[in-house]
């Protein structure tokens, strides 16, 4: 499952033209499921602002580039009901019993649905060298992403 750090940056390739579409500049979550809507790629070209392209449009997912069928799948707006991953990666994330357990460094993406499956917390660059970064499954919690913090919700609710 990739993460959403190995999502940014890669190319989108149109598959009827063999054209490079542009780059991934950011992901867009959808606020009700926090799955992936799609991704935001980087203005350029003929492009003055960043163009949208819907998760569900992408055909694959590959190591080196995201592939659509034509060029047409492109949007010029990002949907406004959406969370951008430039937002909330470095929230601190809490529990529900108000203890800190990091900070957002990344999530884990499941493929094709979007679903976040686990999210990656740093404890700081000292103890994620010696110890590595945390992972926490996201399926046992629900998760509420508010504008300062994220909270996990053992077991269900907000």
């Amino acid at each position: 499952m990739p993460k959403g750090r190995e999502l940014v940056g890669l190319p989108v390739v149109c598959l009827d033209a063999g054209e490079e579409l542009g780059r991934v500049h950011d992901l867009v979550w959808d606020v009700a499921t926090y799955g992936l809507s799609g991704v935001v790629l980087a203005p350029g070209g003929l492009w003055k602002g960043p163009r949208f392209l819907e998760a569900q449009k992408i055909k694959n997912s590959g190591p080196h580039a995201l592939t659509v069928e034509n060029s047409a799948c492109l949007e010029d707006r990002v949907p406004e009901e959406s969370l951008r991953w430039r937002e909330f990666k470095g929230r601190r994330v809490l529990d529900s019993g108000g203890r800190e357990l990091g900070l957002l460094e990344d999530v884990e993406v499941e493929w094709p649905s979007g679903r976040i499956v686990a999210l990656e917390l740093s404890q700081g660059l000292v103890n994620d060298l010696l110890e590595g970064r945390r992972t926490i499954e996201a399926a046992p919690c629900s998760i509420t992403w508010g504008p300062d913090v994220v909270i996990l919700n053992a077991g269900g609710g907000g």
